[in-house]
Parts: structure tokens; C-alpha cells; sequence
């Protein structure tokens, strides 16, 4: 219990170092820059804004199709927050998990199937070494490596593809932990731009409870392993 204090206490910092970094960055900006650049910041941020939120629709498309072409799938999550902070939270939850859901769905067929090949090199380029999975407590694995911190998504769907886990169990195990990093970037990212302290606090919370989860968890494997 006294360690897992511990390492809420040093995520917690590092948090807190990271926004007040983007501050003081943020502040020097301003400062250098006079009112004047902080003015043409603030047109170009409307800018987007206003297009982010009048196109909201193309936002969702892309989380469906863009990161199953190994581009990072968290800046689309901090846009979808933005967007749920002017039209609601709840909305941008649930269509961000509907649009990675199918994302889920159609990476895992592609790799499994007519991508193998192309999936298989695709992964070597990035240096990403696929795991060998054992054929007991498979489902225990992909939870493992779901919640390791470092691997994004998008490599575990092609990687769980290509070894062809039962589809069921894919699902079963990928939905529900993406649909809560998901709703956790999305939280953490409306409360930010949208003002909203308890959106912050939640949303790193569910971030911050998702990494020490995947890291207890592999911890106790390897624990299990070696004693074997």
C-alpha cells in the first residue's frame, strides 16, 4: 500500500511539473512576444477552434481510420476533448469509443488477415517486437499488454491480430480499457480548455490509475513467471 502511495505521489508530480512547464513556456511566449503576438495567438487559436467545432464529424472519421496508419492517437483525443467541452463531455466519450471500437475492429481484420505481411513489416520498421502469447491465461497477457505504458494502441491491435487472438477475446479485453484511457484523455483534455478543474482531476486520475495498473500487472506476471 505504502508503494503504490509512493508512486501516485511521483506520477502526481510529474504531472503537475508537466502543466506548469507548458505554463511558464506559455508566460515566456507572452512575455517576449508583447500583446501583439499574444493577440495573433489567440486569432489563429479561434481559428481552430471554430473549425474543429463547426466539423466536429470529420474529428470522429479520423479516429476510426488515421491511427490505424501509425499515426498518435492522443492528439486526436485532446481535439475530441475540445470539442466535448463546447458540446458536452458525455457526447465526445461516447463518440470518440464508438469510433475507436470500430478502429479496433478493422485493424485487428487487417492484420489477421489481408495486411499480414504488410502489418508484420510495418512493425519491424518501428522496432516494435511482437510478443510471443502462450497459448494459457491468453487473455491476462493482452490485458498486460494493453496496459503497458509505451506501446501505443495501434501496435497492440496489429500485434494481437497477427497472432490471431480469438476475436471475442480481443474485443472483450481491448474495448473496455481503451474505452477508459479514452474517456480519461478526453476528460483531462475538456477540463483544460474548457475550465473545468473536475474534468482535469478525473481525467489524469483515470490516466494515472491505468498506468500503475498495467505496471503492477506486468510486474506480478514477471513475479509469477520467475518463480516458476
Amino acid at each position: 500500500m505504502k508503494l503504490l502511495q509512493n508512486r501516485l505521489f511521483w506520477v502526481f508530480c510529474f504531472v503537475v511539473i508537466i502543466f506548469s512547464v507548458i505554463g511558464i513556456l506559455y508566460g515566456s511566449i507572452i512575455w517576449f512576444g508583447g500583446e501583439e503576438f499574444k493577440d495573433t495567438i489567440i486569432e489563429y487559436w479561434q481559428y481552430f477552434r471554430n473549425f474543429l467545432l463547426s466539423n466536429g464529424i470529420w474529428l470522429f472519421v479520423s479516429l476510426m481510420i488515421l491511427p490505424g496508419f501509425i499515426l498518435p492517437c492522443a492528439p486526436l483525443l485532446i481535439l475530441a476533448g475540445i470539442w466535448g467541452a463546447e458540446f458536452g463531455v458525455l457526447q465526445a466519450c461516447i463518440f470518440s469509443v464508438i469510433a475507436l471500437t470500430i478502429n479496433l475492429i478493422w485493424t485487428y481484420w487487417f492484420s489477421y488477415g489481408p495486411g499480414r505481411i504488410l502489418i508484420n513489416k510495418l512493425l519491424q520498421k518501428f522496432n516494435y517486437q511482437i510478443p510471443e502469447l502462450p497459448s494459457k491465461n491468453l487473455i491476462q497477457w493482452a490485458i498486460i499488454l494493453r496496459l503497458t505504458p509505451g506501446i501505443p494502441f495501434i501496435f497492440t491491435n496489429y500485434a494481437l491480430g497477427l497472432l490471431k487472438m480469438p476475436f471475442i477475446q480481443y474485443i472483450l479485453v481491448s474495448t473496455p480499457i481503451i474505452s477508459i484511457t479514452d474517456c480519461g484523455f478526453i476528460l483531462a483534455s475538456a477540463g483544460i480548455f474548457g475550465g473545468g478543474w473536475k474534468y482535469i482531476w478525473g481525467g489524469v486520475s483515470i490516466l494515472i490509475i491505468m498506468i500503475l495498473g498495467g505496471k503492477i500487472l506486468s510486474k506480478r506476471k514477471r513475479h509469477a513467471s520467475g518463480s516458476l
